[in-house]
């Protein structure tokens, strides 16, 4: 499996298919090397990001996600 990190397009080249055209090159590359898929995350906040992302087909999956933050750092 693909995962895919800090998919991010400057302001400049959004609303022009940037977006698109970036999962579409991580598309073509997983099925040439024959993985199993591709995995991301976003924030529910982004609305852009989660329309783009529905549009090409990709499945909203839920997990819980936690963090602990070390108290000796504070």
């Amino acid at each position: 499996m693909i995962v895919l990190n800090d998919l991010y397009v400057e302001e400049d080249y959004r609303n022009k298919g940037v977006g698109k055209m970036l999962i579409d090159e991580v598309k073509r590359y997983c099925q040439k090397y024959k993985y199993k898929g591709i995995q991301l995350e976003t924030g529910k906040d982004n609305l852009a990001g989660n329309h783009l992302y529905s549009k090409e087909g990709f499945t909203p999956i839920e997990y819980n996600f936690y963090f602990w933050s070390n108290p000796t750092l504070d």
